[in-house]
């Protein structure tokens, strides 16, 4: 079957309008809101572990890493050392839960039960440069280091929570 150039460019305007027709028909994306408007605190700025251990349901490491965000980021950006000062004991507390609770399987490797175990002695470092009315900067160079040890249970699941 032969068919006319004319009939040729009629059936390609039909067809170009049916498929014009038919992606305006349907459902556009949603328009993700500008940066301000956006609920951040809603965001998971800490995605593999974070996922891993909650779905888990390593209740204890987001305690403790809460309370290691109120402290260590007051300290290093705007070098107030008032909260660490405040929730030494209470990182402590919270340290030796994790040290005594189950990991999630994503976190079950030596390096990281060691870092687990450890995590009370690190703390308790801190604390006890809190109790001794450590000098600024000597406690945010402690805090710096808990942090940074740390930061090796936040990578358990991967590229971690890191903040």
């Amino acid at each position: 079957m032969t068919v006319s150039p004319t009939r040729l460019v009629a059936l390609l305007a039909t067809s170009a309008s049916l498929i014009a027709a038919s992606l305006s028909a349907q459902e556009k994306p949603p328009v993700k809101p500008p940066a301000a408007e956006m609920d951040h605190s809603k965001m998971m700025d800490h995605s593999k572990m974070a996922n891993a251990a909650k779905a888990e349901g390593w209740k204890e490491l987001d305690a403790y890493h809460m309370l290691m965000m109120a402290t260590w980021h007051p300290a290093k950006d705007k070098n107030d050392l008032a909260p660490i000062r405040a929730k030494a004991t209470e990182m402590v507390a919270s340290a030796k839960l994790v040290a005594a609770s189950k990991s999630p399987m994503a976190c079950q490797k030596p390096e990281l039960l060691k870092a687990q175990a450890g995590l009370p002695v690190e703390t308790e470092k801190v604390a006890a440069m809190v109790a001794a009315k450590a000098a600024d900067a000597d406690l945010k160079a402690g805090l710096k280091g808990l942090h940074d040890r740390f930061d090796v249970l936040e990578g358990c699941a991967g590229s971690g929570m890191k903040h």
